[in-house]
């Protein structure tokens, strides 16, 4: 088994440098193996004092006793110690103080994998270098979009993230309610840190590691343990350095990364980011103007061979049997990888969309088995298709007669289909999380399939390009049916045309 390192990490220094350092070297005379120093929060102060002790170790007449890695500053008055370096990228302060960046991902020769983001939250007017925005959260998970990514071992920020304690023990003389950040909750969702840091409450918090999977639902995956720490030299005597010992993740073997700890508790975040509003409408009317003009690559992979264990994404399949509960945003949040129904990815095709409302859009079908085949997609990500709904104009047949299409189609690939009524919901006849086939008539009525075993994932496409309705058996590939863009063009210009006195959003 690969060599373990040992880690040390403080709170807010707020300056007391000669406080923090005598601390270390006292921790040094009994173990000298120690790697480095991380410091989350505020490393300077503004007191005279804090600045003359600052300056000892600028001159060298004190010295660093270990590699002491910090963040940015979260204050205005902060700023000047860091006039020598650049805000965006860091560097060297002193002999053995750097500072890391604005944001970034840190790998030790060791190969351990540091995240950090620097300063507080502010969305609007941020200072440079002092606040973060939604836009350095989405620059910083972007480095993380690589399929092979699994998550990282440390991640530091100076915030908090917001609702961390649900589902856990409290924090003490913190209202977990009204401090914290939610970019910070999103960041440690998709990046998935062993070990999340953060200072600036005033105190030391431990809390118990929670999953960073759904059990059942998804195949297991490393615990993250979030421990927040209180101010050097604080006349409370609250913990203000913790000590571990980590081997990383890189070395590890699987079974013992994903091992789960007795204590261990539910995802907290989840409620605080179903929650967030990421400025939707803004996107919105930015799209509804790229629309109409061009755009790149959009909708599904049909490449893909199925569902797959990577939490990240997991869009089910054509169909809309999906194989996980979603972890709901507003707004097109970064993606680790493409998805093709997306419209925050920048792979989107946007020449085929029609109509953009509030939630949701209108476009035709990549592929299409007709030219009226559309797609209604909600236009923030959602990791399920069970949220996507596929609509294809079929000639007006008895809707009993198409239940029966459906059933003998299931019964030919072993599908059991069963009756839906109309005024009941999805969810008093599957579980959460489960996945299923569902087809709705024009009547409301619909047929189900709950998925326990492989289900091909052309099935409703095949369906209705049979015999027995469409007839077009060349057309139940979709690479078979797809036309140039210049022709999709005309054919999303043609529909637009024809759906235009139904269209409410151009109102």
């Amino acid at each position: 088994m690969a060599a373990s390192l040992k880690i040390l990490v403080c709170g807010d220094v707020c300056g007391k440098f000669n406080i923090l350092y005598g601390r270390v070297r006292n921790i040094l005379k009994k173990n000298k193996d120690f790697e480095i120093l991380l410091c989350v929060g505020s490393f300077f102060g503004t007191s005279k004092e804090s600045e003359k002790e600052w300056e000892a170790y600028m001159t060298g007449s004190s010295s660093v006793p270990i590699p002491t890695y910090l963040l940015g500053p979260t204050e205005k008055q902060e700023m000047s110690y860091f006039s020598s370096v650049s805000l965006e990228n860091g560097g060297e302060l002193c002999e053995n103080v750097t500072y890391l960046g604005r944001k970034g991902i840190l790998k030790t020769q060791s190969g351990l994998q540091i995240a950090y983001l620097s300063g507080v939250e502010k969305s609007d007017a941020p200072e440079e270098g002092c606040h973060f925005t939604e836009d350095d959260v989405m620059s910083l998970e972007s480095q993380c979009q690589d399929e092979s990514f699994k998550g990282l071992d440390i991640l530091i920020s100076s915030c908090w993230p917001k609702g961390v304690s649900q589902f856990a023990n409290q924090p003490e003389g913190v209202d977990p309610d009204s401090c914290g950040s939610k970019l910070v909750s999103r960041l440690a969702e998709n990046l998935r840190p062993r070990y999340h840091f953060a200072s600036r409450e005033g105190v030391h918090y431990e809390r118990a590691p929670y999953r960073n999977h759904q059990v059942i639902r998804e195949a297991a995956q490393h615990v993250t343990r979030f421990i927040a720490l209180a101010q050097v030299g604080n006349p409370d005597k609250k913990k203000y350095m913790y000590a571990f010992n980590i081997v990383p993740m890189v070395s590890m073997d699987k079974s013992e990364l994903v091992k789960q700890p007795p204590d261990v508790t539910e995802f907290p975040y989840r409620k605080v980011l179903s929650s967030s509003d990421m400025n939707t409408a803004d996107k919105r009317t930015d799209i509804q103007q790229q629309a109409t003009a061009s755009g790149q690559n959009f909708f599904f992979d049909m490449n893909n061979t199925g569902p797959g264990n990577k939490r990240h994404r997991d869009h089910g399949g054509e169909d809309g049997a999906a194989n996980k509960q979603p972890r709901q945003r507003k707004g097109p949040p970064p993606l680790k990888g493409s998805c093709w129904f997306c419209l925050g990815s920048p792979e989107v095709e946007k020449h085929l969309v029609v109509s953009v409302g509030d939630d949701s859009y209108v476009a035709l079908a990549k592929g299409g088995l007709v030219p009226d085949h559309v797609l209604i997609c909600p236009i923030a990500h959602f990791e399920s298709t069970v949220k996507l709904t596929e609509v294809i104009p079929v000639p007006r047949t008895d809707v009993e007669e198409l239940k029966d299409i459906f059933r003998e189609h299931g019964d030919f690939n072993s599908l059991a289909m069963r009756d839906v009524a109309a005024n009941t919901e999805l969810k008093q006849v599957v579980p959460i999380g489960a996945p299923y086939f569902v087809v709705e008539f024009d009547n409301e009525e619909r047929l189900l399939h709950r998925v326990s075993q492989k289900m091909p994932l052309q099935f409703g496409r095949e369906v209705v390009a049979s015999s027995s309705l469409l007839n077009l058996p060349d057309r139940v590939n979709w690479k078979d049916c797809k036309v140039s863009e210049d022709e999709e063009k005309k054919m999303a210009a043609t529909f637009r045309k024809k759906f235009k006195p139904y269209d409410f959003n151009l109102g």
